[in-house]
């Protein structure tokens, strides 16, 4: 998972970018368009870290911005940094290769991508998945609304407990976490509402907003150890469906499933059956961010001239945050209800909140 956005901004975009030098520890990849002409020249960049790992927020930007070359018909060029140090020289060397849009994913991004916006306000960038801490005309947010995506896990999770409990966990009280959780407290709400049962969702309060996370010594991301101690908190308590949102720590989930044999976790950010392939057996969905979806969105919208200003939301209705295939076991019949908890969300009869929604 990527670390805190923390703060939503309302965020706005701007102009155009111009081109040069490559930092020799970053690797390039520049897909030229044969259709683009002088006259209406366009040029998506894209700048990631060198997780190459499938579904990896990076593989995941690759994938947008190749899908806009396909599709949209315009230039592209991507470059890879080894490490955080080197953003601001790789991001000034696509702003010198004439990038007409710069696109950075995560929030070890967020510096240099608002750093490289003040010092070029002839350029338009795009940050994925973090918040810049002042609002820049020409620096578009790309959020992601996972409250939705978590109400329809934990409508799943209520639906699949044979124990009458679930429970969710977190790395940090921020926002970037808590909002998987509060939807996730609501769609159990919401299973036992149109179903009429009592199924009780552990460790979350969305009303005080407290609840269940990490305790860690070194790194509540990191941890697996005491992902696994605040995971096993909750399935002491009867809890046999966990919602882990807690990066690599909430591989401690998939451990302590893996040893119980009667407890299913539902995994947060990426598609955990590829992230987390060898434990895709003990694990029900996942609660996705699909950033190839929203990168895509995001150079279409600026291309088009349709995405003027503001945060752009990930959401069920653009597709930017979705369940991931469901576990083999899930009746049909289950599947069914959630396609339609889906279209309630859509088409706004079913609310779901968040202090940390994108507005």
């Amino acid at each position: 998972m990527n670390k805190p956005f923390a703060v939503f901004a309302a965020g706005l975009l701007a102009i155009a970018l111009a081109g040069c030098a490559e930092p020799p520890a970053s690797v390039r990849s520049s897909t030229p368009t044969p259709t683009s002409t002088a006259s209406a020249y366009y040029k998506a960049c894209l700048v990631t870290d060198a997780d190459t790992a499938e579904g990896s927020p990076a593989q995941e930007g690759v994938a947008g911005l190749t899908r806009a070359s396909s599709e949209l018909g315009v230039d592209t060029d991507q470059v890879t940094v080894a490490t955080s140090a080197d953003y601001a020289t790789a991001i000034q060397g696509l702003v010198d290769e004439s990038c007409t849009l710069v696109v950075g994913v995560g929030s070890s991004a967020t510096e240099a991508v608002q750093a490289a916006a003040k010092a070029n306000t002839g350029v338009r960038f795009v940050l994925v998945d973090a918040t810049p801490t002042e609002s820049l005309s020409n620096l578009r947010p790309v959020l992601f609304n996972t409250q939705e995506s978590a109400f329809l896990a934990g409508y799943l999770a209520a639906s699949q407990s044979s124990t009458g409990k679930v429970g969710t966990f977190g790395a940090l009280n921020v926002a970037t976490v808590t909002i998987y959780m509060d939807g996730f407290v609501q769609g159990v709400d919401y299973y036992n509402q149109t179903k009429q049962a009592q199924v009780e969702a552990l460790g979350w309060d969305v009303t005080d907003q407290s609840g269940t996370f990490v305790h860690s010594a070194t790194s509540p991301w990191d941890d697996t150890a005491a992902g696994l101690t605040a995971a096993q908190s909750l399935t002491d308590e009867g809890a046999d469906v966990v919602f882990a949102v807690a990066g690599a720590a909430g591989t401690g989930a998939l451990e302590l499933a893996a040893q119980t044999g009667g407890v299913r976790v539902i995994w947060s950010d990426t598609d955990g059956c590829q992230t987390q392939a060898a434990s895709c057996a003990q694990i029900l969905t996942s609660v996705v961010k699909d950033r190839e979806a929203s990168v895509f969105e995001a150079i279409k919208a600026d291309h088009d001239g349709s995405g003027a200003s503001g945060v752009l939301a990930g959401t069920l209705r653009n597709g930017g945050t979705h369940l991931s295939d469901l576990a083999d076991d899930v009746p049909a019949e289950t599947r069914t209800e959630l396609d339609a908890v889906s279209q309630g969300i859509i088409d706004g009869t079913i609310t779901v909140t968040s202090p940390s929604a994108v507005n």
